[in-house]
Formats: C-alpha cells, sequence, structure tokens
C-alpha cells in the first residue's frame, strides 16, 4: 500500500510588493536583492493564516468531496492563534460535519514535508484513507522591517494537496533534523508572561531573526545530502528524476544544489523571484503551480525536498499518477 496525490491547490496573496517597493522604506535596491537572492517581488496576506490555508484548501477540494475527508494537517509556524489551530478553522471553513481530526505542526519551513510523512504514514497504516496537507504561512507578520537581511526575502502563501491510498505514488519520503547550536533561524515566543509568582525577563516585540550566510550553507549542504541520500536508498540516480520541487528560499541556493546534483536548472523548478520565500508554504504552492501547467505526467519521479529553522530538513520521492 502506499498513497497518492489526488489534487493540488494553493493561494498567492493579492497584494504585492516589488522590490523598487521596499527601496522606499529601507537601504535596499532592486539589483541587490535580485543578484544576491534571485527575488524579484512577493505577496503580502492582509487578513489571516486560516484565510489563506482555507483558499488553499478549497482549490485543492474543488474535486473532492471534502466529506470523505479523514484527517486535516496543517504545517506553520504562523497561526492566527495557538487554540484553536489553523486545521481546525479550516475544517470549519470548509463546512465538514464529520468530527475528523484536525492540527497544526510546525518544523517551520520543512514543515509541508513533515506533515506529508504524517498523513503518507496514517494512510500506509490504514488509519485513514485520505488526509488533506496544506503549509501556510503569513510571515510578514513577523517581519522587521528595519532588517533588510530578513525582510526582503519572505513573502505569504498557502499550498495544499489531498493524499489518499493508492498501490502506488509515493515511493519514499526522509525527514530529520541538526541541532540549531548557533541560533541561526529564531523567532522568540513573543507572549507577555506575567504569573505574579514568577519574575523574569521577556520581550516585548520578538521577530524572525536569521543568520544568512550560516543558513545559507547548512541549506545547500542539506539539500544536497538529503536528495543524495533518497536517491541511493531507492536505487536510483539524478539522472532518473524528473523534476526537483524545492523549497523556494533563494535563487543562489537552487543553482547551487542543481550544479552539485549534476541536475539541468529546467528540472530544479523555481518560482522564488515571484513570491520570495513563503516558508512552508513553498513546495506545494510551486508543486501546484507545476501541476497546472501540466509539467507532471504519469510515470515522472518527482523529487519533494524543503531545508529550514530547527534545524529540520526533508524530501519525498513520488511517482505522479
Amino acid at each position: 500500500m502506499s498513497t497518492r496525490i489526488v489534487s493540488t491547490g494553493s493561494y498567492i496573496p493579492e497584494v504585492k510588493v516589488s522590490n523598487a517597493d521596499l527601496e522606499s522604506i529601507m537601504d535596499t535596491n532592486d539589483e541587490w536583492i535580485r543578484k544576491r537572492t534571485g527575488i524579484e517581488s512577493r505577496r503580502y496576506e492582509d487578513i489571516s493564516t486560516a484565510r489563506m490555508a482555507t483558499e488553499a484548501a478549497k482549490d485543492a477540494c474543488s474535486t473532492v468531496d471534502v466529506e470523505t475527508l479523514d484527517c486535516i494537517v496543517v504545517a506553520t509556524y504562523t497561526p492566527d492563534s495557538f487554540i484553536p489551530t489553523v486545521a481546525n478553522q479550516v475544517k470549519a471553513n470548509l463546512g465538514i460535519t464529520r468530527p475528523i481530526p484536525s492540527f497544526d505542526l510546525n518544523a517551520a519551513c520543512s514543515g509541508f514535508i513533515y506533515a506529508y510523512q504524517v498523513a503518507h504514514a496514517y494512510i500506509v497504516s490504514g488509519i485513514y484513507k485520505k488526509v488533506l496537507v496544506i503549509g501556510v504561512d503569513f510571515n510578514s507578520r513577523y517581519m522587521n522591517f528595519e532588517d533588510r537581511s530578513t525582510s526582503i526575502l519572505f513573502g505569504d502563501g498557502a499550498g495544499a494537496l489531498v493524499l489518499e491510498t493508492s498501490d502506488k505514488g509515493t515511493i519514499d519520503t526522509i525527514i530529520g533534523g541538526e541541532d540549531d547550536i548557533n541560533e541561526s533561524i529564531t523567532m522568540k515566543n513573543s507572549t507577555d508572561y506575567s504569573n505574579p509568582f514568577v519574575e523574569r525577563d521577556t520581550k516585548k516585540e520578538s521577530y524572525f531573526e536569521m543568520k544568512g550566510s550560516d543558513v545559507f550553507k547548512y541549506a545547500v549542504r542539506i539539500m544536497d545530502k538529503t536528495i543524495k541520500d533518497l536517491l541511493v536508498k531507492n536505487n536510483l540516480e539524478t539522472n532518473d528524476i524528473d523534476y526537483v520541487i524545492s523549497h523556494q528560499a533563494n535563487q543562489r541556493i537552487l543553482d547551487s544544489g542543481a550544479r552539485s546534483l549534476k541536475i539541468d536548472t529546467k528540472r530544479m523548478l523555481s518560482n522564488v523571484s515571484k513570491y520570495g520565500n513563503t516558508s512552508s508554504a513553498s513546495v506545494p504552492i510551486l508543486l501546484d503551480e507545476a501541476n497546472k501547467k501540466g509539467l507532471l505526467q504519469s510515470g515522472m519521479k518527482v523529487i519533494l525536498v524543503a531545508f529550514g529553522g530547527g534545524l529540520t530538513y526533508g524530501a519525498v520521492l513520488l511517482e505522479w499518477i
């Protein structure tokens, strides 16, 4: 038993912010951003994480009866609230009447791959038959727009897919993690601590922080290692893979990965120039884009790969059905 992707969907916010727009509020310029990141624009949400997740879910479920879903898993590090979860809200927004489980998980930019593996494991173990998986992040709400090293990189968005039981489709999955001993990617909890019996210092404001050089080196190394490990484990070569759909962190990372793996850049798909880094949404958004463009044909072998804070990483090897 395995799983297959039944359908895909995505949601891109309407507010488009170009590099030139950022020039008006910080010391940066279009050429500098393009050269270092490959990003030309990004989209910003103006309502909520749950709204983006719901719209992506509706798109993915346009040909699926939502009452046949057995579970909803949402990958995000930017929920609107801890309780209820984004997944709880998506279930309600879709009008599902069955009492199915719905929950969030946080593995930063690798979240969607983690959620995919959770859904895959549920299905192959026989617990569920059909699971809605969503990757969504409202990055702009946590950006410090006085820090050009991070705020230029991120955008908002959501992507989704429906996974169901099948005799073929998902071939293998890998997830893992390393200790972030240098705190290369952090975002502290900004909740005020007001216990009258305990005194401690807390930050009133907490923004996303990242050490770009450390993250770049980690991303290039771990993407190469994860894909090679997946290929070796399944007795495949890079030439057997039709497309790699990677986390869209930075075009230079994607180019470095393609060179290291000796993969034609046309097979290393990219949309980072349009949307920037959308964290856990980047892989499912790009997957949906490739699917709707008709790039993915039956029998093709595709790798989904992501890396992010924690430090986390993961990959999925699948045959497109």
